[in-house]
């Protein structure tokens, strides 16, 4: 391996736990965006049928 494989090699492995700590981060974000959105979604196709009901 060439010496800059190995450095950043290195760089990579020293940031790895703080690297695995934001995408675990991120993914949490993601997942409860995702379920705020659908929520909103079905609370208003809910609401629709509902206002056309009454």
């Amino acid at each position: 391996m060439s010496q800059a494989k190995v450095d950043q090699y290195k760089a990579e492995k020293k940031n790895r736990k703080k690297n695995v700590a934001r995408e675990k981060r991120l993914r949490v974000l993601w997942t409860v965006i995702g379920v705020v959105v659908l929520i909103a979604v079905i609370l208003v196709i809910v609401l629709s049928i509902l206002h056309k009901v009454l």
